[in-house]
């Protein structure tokens, strides 16, 4: 949505009063997506690894796959938003996903499990964050960190709410193969409903770059571009290090199930509560100190787990590392609103999410250490020196040389 577009949404009354609805219901829509992807797969997999002979290989191999194609993906949403608007990417993203839960539900064998995996991280690209966010950017500049921190934190709600859903569906329905055909079934009405709320001008049109300070050729010109992405990168390592082993690491420090939940309820807590609490304050503190306050708490939380498990260091550990990824997601989403405006918004968020790809060797690698070592803390500790090297960059980071004058609250202090 070019700023132009914009500037129609908001003066048009009908549309400016459906932003509250729109924001319910693709919160609502990213609720499902989260849960249903990262957040749920590997609870609903111990019930379909012995039906479909799958290795231990194998199935975390599903991950990556997800991973790669969301992120691999990401670009697209930038693209079909151009030239044909969001709400087409939109429909194009649910229309995969509930593909990607009936080919989960009828799959038999590793390639069709591989399948529902791809299809679900298209998806998860094309419905997820990137054109949401457009659309919710429609928004006056003082709104837009509370509407980008309110969507950001459904996904939260979702990582902390589905693997419960996941449960309960399986023992109602009897089987694991319902829950993905309930999905399906669930994902066609939200999708449908979000669709259809979508505020969205009817005449808008693809149009070129406003100028060059806001092309994404000139974004990626930029410093700046590079450390925001560094930024979401490492999130993503460290949340899908922490996802693959954490566990393991507290089962083996004699840490009690009772414990282990509680630490990932107050973390999942943060995930969704942290993006809009800082969304709140962001016209305050700046985009600059979100992101270097995200990576530094991550960071604590990381060396708090690694050095012990005792409950205040527990404690510690899920309110850094929750809050800091969630702090991370409303800053990066701040900063590229803010170094970059609102015209080629989607493209660039887009773009910069291609550097999520990396995560994808973060359980890998603390794998291969552990098996070398028989150790996880060094895995946290590797995790907490990139993260201190990159808040290290990102504070020194100032807004490019040509900024949006909507998102002054950014640049303030960014």
């Amino acid at each position: 949505m070019s700023d132009a577009a914009r500037t129609r949404l908001l003066d048009d009354p009908p549309a400016a009063g459906r932003m509250l609805p729109m924001l319910v219901a693709l919160g609502l829509l990213y609720v499902m997506i989260m849960g249903s992807s990262f957040a749920s797969l590997g609870v609903v997999l111990p019930h379909m690894i012995p039906s479909l002979g799958l290795s231990w290989t194998q199935a975390g191999s599903g991950f990556t796959v997800l991973a790669l194609a969301a992120g691999l993906c990401s670009v697209l949403p930038g693209l079909l938003i151009r030239r044909l608007g969001a709400r087409l990417a939109i429909g194009s993203g649910v229309t995969a996903l509930v593909l990607a839960y009936a080919v989960l539900a009828t799959c038999h064998d590793a390639s069709g499990y591989f399948a529902g995996a791809l299809l679900l991280g298209v998806g998860f690209a094309l419905a997820g964050a990137v054109p949401a966010l457009h659309l919710l950017g429609a928004a006056p500049a003082p709104q837009r960190p509370l509407m980008f921190g309110a969507y950001l934190g459904c996904g939260g709600v979702g990582g902390a709410t589905w693997p419960g859903i996941v449960e309960g569906t399986i023992r109602l329905f009897g089987g694991w193969r319902d829950y993905w055909w309930f999905m399906a079934a669930l994902m066609a009405v939200a999708g449908s409903i979000a669709i259809r709320l979508i505020a969205e001008p009817g005449d808008e049109q693809p149009v070129g770059d406003a100028s060059p300070g806001s092309s994404l050729r000139a974004a990626l010109r930029t410093p700046q571009f590079y450390a925001v992405g560094c930024a979401i990168s490492a999130t993503y390592l460290v949340s899908s290090t922490l996802n693959a082993f954490t566990m393991s690491y507290l089962t083996l420090h004699g840490v009690g199930l009772g414990i282990a939940v509680l630490t990932f309820s107050i973390q999942s807590a943060g995930h969704a509560a942290f993006p809009l609490l800082m969304g709140g304050i962001a016209g305050r503190v700046g985009v600059r100190a979100l992101l270097t306050l995200g990576l530094l708490s991550q960071a604590v939380g990381l060396v708090a787990l690694a050095g012990s498990v005792s409950m205040p260091a527990l404690v510690l550990f899920a309110i850094g590392v929750g809050g800091g990824y969630g702090t991370v997601m409303i800053g990066t989403t701040l900063a590229i609103d803010a170094y970059y405006g609102g015209t080629n918004f989607a493209r660039i968020m887009g773009a910069n999410q291609l550097f999520s790809i990396v995560s994808v060797v973060g359980p890998a690698l603390a794998g291969w250490v552990a098996d070398a070592t028989g150790r996880f803390d060094t895995s946290f500790y590797g995790c907490a020196v990139v993260l201190l090297a990159i808040a290290a960059w990102s504070i020194r980071l100032r807004a490019p040389h040509r900024a949006p004058a909507s998102v002054a609250l950014a640049t303030s202090q960014a």
